[in-house]
């Protein structure tokens, strides 16, 4: 059922991120909190600013423009096997893959390109061919490590080469607080189901971040009023005392119990999603993390940022079954996020942008499966793509030490999607924004 914000808080004026101090205790093991590391003045559209002995880059500022459209970042945990999703036209493949590699009969066809989709993915051609789905083939970063902690560190982050205190998605929810909240943070902004992403982080803004939706709940015991506990929590918000850590938990309890509620509300019906899934990944499936993404953009509650994600994708063994069910998962999940959003009327101010923290080695193992590379794909979805286009490309005859090389940086998508989103795309200083993947 509809939920209005407001009247659940009572009227409470702000929220800080979800589960601060013991107030996360309540929620078990199904939450991560996403906190700041430290509050940064906003003079200048671009600041550098050092936390806990590391240089950090902080987006601030002004110019940002308010609109009402929202981000989904589709996350691929392990490193999605790029050529097995989205197969090049050159015998190349199927010489370098002689158990991996997809028979061509089986491959399903693209028009106006050469490349063909896995099998898995055939029910999203109509996205491609209504072009509002393109694939940026050969995508990457320099310095591109294939550690997985380390390339997730510098997926999540868009920074190459350093650490850093921020991610891509925090750095544009503190460039944009101002001008969309003023400046007051709110924990629904953005959300991260299947794992708290570090992509979210940003040094004055919060995110909620959701391991499991459907245990998202508070941790009572059996017979608890739960009424009189929420109300009793609520009257201990305000007024704030004066020692910090206390209050940081003061300010967390009206942003947890919004989204405790929200989580509810979109638990409706989840059940019945018309889909088992059997994918070998340990977290949640994307169809039923989609499906939550798609109630909470149509409850219309300010959400502008959602990250999904979906694991699995290492797979260095018996990798045509595995991924076949991981990409069968992924298809199916974006087919009927669509088809709800279209039931909501909110398709045309979605884009969804799919990532992984890299590729995998052009040669197949003695695994049946794939090792960690460099260059990988990703797809983008929305009204403003310019679609039914591969963008990049993977230059099978040119590899860098037997990956595919970097075609495009991946951060350029990001400018482009934040640039879509409403601010400056390169306002991080980082990267740039790249017309050639937006229609408009």
């Amino acid at each position: 059922m509809p939920i209005s914000r407001r009247a659940f808080l009572g009227g409470a004026a702000g929220a800080a991120a979800v589960g601060g101090g013991a107030w996360a205790m309540l929620l078990g093991d199904s939450i991560d909190a996403t906190r700041p590391a430290a509050a940064v003045p906003t003079t200048s559209l671009v600041t550098t600013t050092t936390v806990a002995g590391t240089e950090t880059t902080v987006a601030t500022g002004a110019g940002v423009s308010v609109t009402d459209r929202v981000l989904v970042v589709l996350e691929m945990g392990g490193g999605n096997d790029a050529l097995n999703t989205l197969v090049p036209p050159v015998g190349g493949y199927h010489d370098a893959r002689p158990q991996l590699a997809i028979d061509d009969g089986e491959l399903v066809v693209l028009g106006g390109t050469d490349y063909r989709l896995h099998p898995a993915l055939g029910g999203l051609v109509g996205f491609w061919d209504d072009r509002t789905m393109s694939a940026i083939a050969g995508v990457a970063m320099p310095q591109q490590s294939r550690s997985h902690f380390q390339a997730m560190d510098t997926w999540w982050s868009g920074v190459p080469g350093s650490p850093s205190q921020t991610g891509w998605l925090g750095r544009w929810l503190d460039l944009t607080v101002d001008a969309e909240r003023n400046g007051v943070p709110d924990p629904l902004r953005a959300i991260a189901l299947g794992g708290g992403s570090p992509a979210l982080v940003g040094l004055e803004t919060m995110a909620t971040a959701i391991r499991n939706p459907a245990d998202f709940n508070l941790m009572t015991q059996p017979g608890t009023d739960t009424d009189a506990l929420v109300a009793a929590f609520l009257a201990t918000s305000a007024p704030l005392v004066t020692e910090p850590t206390l209050a940081a938990a003061q300010q967390a309890i009206p942003g947890t119990l919004d989204a405790v509620a929200l989580l509810a509300a979109t638990s409706s019906g989840t059940d019945d999603l018309g889909y088992e899934s059997n994918t070998p990944g340990a977290g949640r499936s994307a169809v039923e993390l989609l499906d939550t993404a798609a109630r909470i953009i149509g409850m219309d509650i300010g959400t502008r940022v959602l990250t999904v994600g979906v694991s699995g994708f290492d797979t260095h063994a018996g990798q045509l079954d595995n991924h076949d069910a991981l990409l069968r998962d992924i298809g199916t999940a974006l087919e009927q996020f669509f088809t709800r959003l279209d039931e909501s009327g909110d398709r045309d101010r979605v884009m969804v942008v799919t990532t992984s923290e890299f590729g995998r080695r052009v040669r197949e193992n003695g695994s049946g499966g794939t090792d960690h590379g460099n260059g990988g794909l990703q797809f983008v979805f929305g009204p403003a793509v310019n679609g039914g286009v591969v963008h990049g490309g993977y230059e099978l005859d040119s590899l860098d030490n037997g990956d595919i090389p970097l075609a495009i940086d991946t951060r350029s998508v990001y400018g482009a999607a934040l640039e879509w989103l409403g601010g400056d795309g390169a306002a991080d200083g980082v990267f740039e924004n790249a017309p050639a993947f937006l229609a408009v």
